[in-house]
């Protein structure tokens, strides 16, 4: 039982659990917890505002697929990261938040106290559902155990702690408590018996693969290969599976095939996807009455979907197990009718272009991804063809800009292996730029890259300078079109004149210089690529800036 401070106490439970990383800023409430922090050799990452910690805490998670950590101080610090902490609820990210409170003895109705917040934990629980306020000091150490314990089980989701700022300096006893993790449930084989008896009954089924789905991809290979089933990703299962596989499709949710494709399926496997309307446009989706639903979270099987054949259950094992079992049934089926006196059952077909399912659909989502993707097609080429000659890992930290879920999305060419970080569920802005910074500090080796728009850029464009201060090279690629050119082109499709939208932006190769960063601007995808090339052997952060050519850029830009 160790007589430490509250704040020694938390940083010994992080530093025991292998936290080696915390993003945050000090401020006045908790100054021990940065303090103990150093003294137990944990890196500290400095954004300029807390939403950045939030994001770069996000991107971390998402390519090491463990707890990152937040620290922040009280009131508005807590608030500034909330948002990023939404963004990790909504797309299963597991980020602990870790942050002082009003003092154990502090008067519900207030006093003036610095940074008073009166219920901060409402505050928290009611964006992340988890908020724990300790009450003593030796309560500490058991805190970060149940916190980690309830991200690393199941479907991982971000929690918070919250230390009465009193109790960060106060000196107590308290014990190094190892967090657990919860077993996955056991695979239910009758489940997986039955719905490979379904599948293999199908003649045109298809796969949906979604953000859980990484790890799977042999599985989820495998088990396509069985049915001849064509895959749809979303946009955080770009990489699971190598992007050039016969029978992927694409990452085509937002676009107006997506119903047109599955209207043609007769069967449909869900793999770690809520099915949400932020994934895949338009809602509702329209799926068939043979619907295979594999996912870590039990409450999820009833969203979004009718499913016909829940299977509760990780993606790597519940694929692999499903196809042996596609595969035994159809085995199973071709010896019944070569006994009976007929043909064996043929195989199913997957060579694009042989005919049949997938190959009908195929042509769809190439014409479709061409289409949609011919204002940013510089970019998709100029990616596709830096990451082609890659070495290692590509990861594009995307923004909710069109660039990326019309343009890059459809046309960059993942390999198995590259990851693409996309703010889907709650669809923020200023993502990219954090989330990047958080991912090359996680994954020194991969290449990485952000991508914005210029109105999403000024959201975050400060933790240029954080990138720049601790040399994390990567590429900031800004696609200018004069503003916020989605809501422009949604109020003029209402027959609205477009208002508030057009914004007076900087010189952004200018900008990232004043910040000590590298900018260039660049035209066409062979300049891009060699850009991004050069961008990675710079020490430091390197902002290219594009032009777009768009109806929302002719708008408001006049180009």
């Amino acid at each position: 039982m160790s007589e430490l401070t509250g704040g020694g106490h938390l940083a010994a439970a992080l530093a025991a659990e292998g936290i080696t990383r915390v993003f945050g800023i000090p401020g006045t409430h908790n100054l021990e917890i940065f303090a103990q922090l150093s003294e137990h050799g944990i890196e500290i990452v400095s954004p300029r505002h807390e939403q950045g910690a939030g994001f770069m805490a996000d991107g971390a998670a998402r390519v090491t697929g463990d707890v990152q950590v937040v620290v922040t101080t009280t009131g508005p610090a807590v608030l500034n990261a909330l948002t990023a902490l939404l963004q990790s609820f909504t797309d299963s990210v597991p980020v602990l938040l870790i942050s002082p409170g009003m003092p154990s003895t502090h008067p519900g109705r207030g006093t003036g106290l610095l940074h008073e917040v009166r219920n901060q934990a409402l505050a928290l629980e009611a964006i992340l559902g988890d908020s724990h306020r300790v009450t003593t000091v030796g309560e500490v150490p058991l805190a970060v155990a149940q916190a980690l314990t309830l991200i690393r089980s199941g479907r991982p989701r971000p929690a918070s702690i919250e230390i009465p700022l009193d109790l960060i300096e106060a000196t107590g006893p308290g014990s190094i408590h190892p967090a657990v993790t919860r077993p996955l449930p056991v695979l239910d084989e009758q489940g997986i018996a039955t719905a490979a008896e379904a599948l293999a009954a199908s003649q045109r089924p298809l796969l949906i693969a979604g953000g859980g789905s990484h790890g799977a991809g042999e599985g989820i290979v495998a088990l396509a290969e069985a049915l001849g089933a064509g895959i749809i990703l979303s946009a955080n299962a770009k990489g699971a599976i190598a992007g050039d596989h016969p029978l992927v499709l694409g990452a085509i949710g937002f676009l107006p095939e997506l119903p047109d494709i599955l209207a043609r399926a007769d069967a449909v496997v869900a793999i770690g996807t809520e099915l949400a309307p932020s994934d895949f446009w338009p809602e509702p989706l329209t799926l068939p009455d043979t619907v295979v639903r594999i996912d870590i979270d039990e409450t999820q099987m009833l969203g979004n979907a009718a499913v016909s054949h829940p299977l509760i259950a990780d993606a790597t094992t519940a694929t692999a197990s499903l196809a042996a079992a596609v595969k035994r049934v159809r085995d199973r089926s071709g010896a019944e009718a070569v006994a009976s006196g007929g043909d064996a059952a043929p195989g199913p077909t997957v060579e694009r272009g042989a005919g049949g399912w997938p190959a009908e659909v195929v042509e769809i989502a190439r014409a479709a991804a061409a289409r949609d993707g011919q204002p940013w097609a510089a970019l998709s080429e100029g990616l596709t063809a830096f990451t082609q000659a890659a070495e290692s890992p590509v990861v594009i930290a995307a923004d909710q800009t069109m660039s990326c879920y019309y343009g890059v999305q459809t046309g960059w060419a993942a390999r198995l292996g590259d990851r693409y970080l996309y703010p889907a569920g709650a669809g923020t802005l200023g993502f990219a730029l954090p989330a990047a910074i958080g991912a090359k500090l996680a994954d020194p080796a991969a290449r990485v890259i952000a991508i914005e728009g210029d109105g999403g850029a000024m959201f975050t464009i400060p933790e240029l300078a954080a990138a720049v201060q601790d040399e994390v090279s990567l590429a900031l690629i800004i696609v200018d079109n004069g503003g916020y050119g989605e809501i422009r082109n949604e109020m003029a499709d209402r027959g609205d004149v477009p208002t508030g939208v057009a914004l007076r932006g900087p010189d952004f190769p200018a900008l990232a210089s004043a910040l000590g960063a590298h900018g260039v601007h660049v035209d066409g995808a062979e300049a891009l690529t060699a850009a991004l090339t050069s961008a990675m052997e710079r020490t430091g952060p390197t902002l290219i800036h594009l032009w777009e050519d768009s109806r929302a850029s002719e708008d408001m830009l006049g180009r």
